[in-house]
């Protein structure tokens, strides 16, 4: 009996053991100067906790916390930070930086600019020793829990929270370690090669009504009376040249297999941007067609096929064949992945759509190919 209850005992520690080993948290020691860093600059509310142990990639020493990856090189004995951030986009061209406000910062060696409250959390918070330089705009982007204005760093992603404005909650930061582990197979958990699969396409804008014109009286005929005689030097006023259409030599190209977009002016690309077309049973049509509506922001509501869609703050729709259009895309990141998946309509990158939005006018071509 004895034997049996000491048996149990021994069996219950070893089983407590095990369980208790599993839920162990990845530990924050200072092996490789990584405690130190994390408390001298800024702690969990800029890294977060860990959530790998130390392990060795690409002949560095390095861990992985919630919004970071702290990167130890064996050479110079020196802990640094990996570039999460540019690793997340690279897949993405976040175009021109928009024109801002004189109160804007542009860093030195930065394309883009800072502004509000990005750029004060950026320069309270460390600066380029910690987020390195700006990578994109400011602008609107879907995250799990909803759509916010972003702007991504070459090692962090800030987003906005304006009904926190004031407080430390205003800006938080993106958990772009997760992200990049999750991606590599390290921890579970959502990464961004995972995209968020909502799809709405809308139906065509209805059509501005304009009043009835109004019958005018026809004016009295009065007989004519000879014109004064003008000196033959009077130079004869010549018809006033109308504008220039800023849409001739503009064309939008779209490659369905390759499922790209190319801008065309006067024969030379000038833009280009992945896309996302419709899947089979929403095929987005082929042919040759022109921009006839354009709507800066709306929502896209249809019923196709037995599903429905209701989507808010849909950005840039440039509509060429009904309810078929071109337009900015915040649910999913499959651009130029292959993987067709709206209900007809061509969706864009946000910046690309922007671009796009804003060069291509009413009647603009759009060719849409194999």
């Amino acid at each position: 009996m004895r034997r049996i209850i000491w048996l149990t005992l021994v069996f219950g520690l070893c089983f407590w053991a095990f369980r208790t080993s599993q839920a162990v948290t990845p530990a924050l020691t200072d092996t490789y100067g990584f405690a130190s860093f994390w408390q001298t600059n800024g702690g969990e509310l800029i890294f977060g906790q860990p959530i790998t142990d130390p392990l060795e990639q690409d002949e560095l020493v390095v861990q992985y916390f919630e919004n970071a990856r702290f990167e130890y090189d064996p050479q110079t004995d020196s802990v640094g930070l990996g570039l999460v951030g540019r690793e997340r986009t690279e897949w993405r061209d976040f175009g021109p930086q928009p024109r801002l406000a004189a109160a804007s910062l542009r860093p030195e060696g930065a394309n883009y600019d800072l502004t509000g409250s990005f750029r004060t959390f950026w320069e309270t918070n460390g600066g380029v020793a910690i987020f390195g330089l700006p990578i994109s705009p400011a602008q609107f982007e879907a995250r799990p829990t909803g759509r916010f204005k972003v702007q991504y760093f070459e090692r962090a992603l800030m987003i906005e929270h304006p009904l926190l404005a004031g407080t430390p909650e205003e800006i938080e930061l993106a958990p772009l370690g997760q992200e990049v582990a999750a991606a590599s197979g390290l921890v579970e958990g959502m990464s961004y090669e995972q995209p968020y699969l909502f799809e709405f396409d809308p139906v065509a804008p209805a059509p501005v009504q304009t009043a009835a014109p109004q019958p005018v009286a026809e004016p009295t005929q009065v007989p004519p009376t000879a014109a004064p005689a003008q000196p033959t030097s009077q130079p004869v006023p010549t018809a006033t040249p109308k504008p220039a259409n800023p849409n001739v030599g503009k064309r939008i190209e779209v490659d369905i297999s390759k499922q790209w977009l190319y801008a065309y002016e006067n024969g030379t690309v000038v833009f280009d941007a992945p896309v996302a077309t419709g899947k089979d049973g929403f095929n987005t049509p082929t042919g040759s067609y022109e921009i006839y509506a354009k709507v800066p922001l709306q929502t896209m509501r249809g019923s196709l096929g037995g599903e429905t869609w209701v989507v808010p703050n849909v950005p840039h729709a440039m509509y060429f064949n009904g309810s078929v259009a071109l337009h900015g895309t915040y649910w999913h990141n499959l651009f130029g992945s292959g993987t067709r998946i709206s209900h007809g309509c061509v969706n864009l990158p946000l910046d690309a759509a922007a671009w796009l939005y804003n060069w291509a006018g009413v009647g603009t071509t759009v060719q849409v190919y194999y």
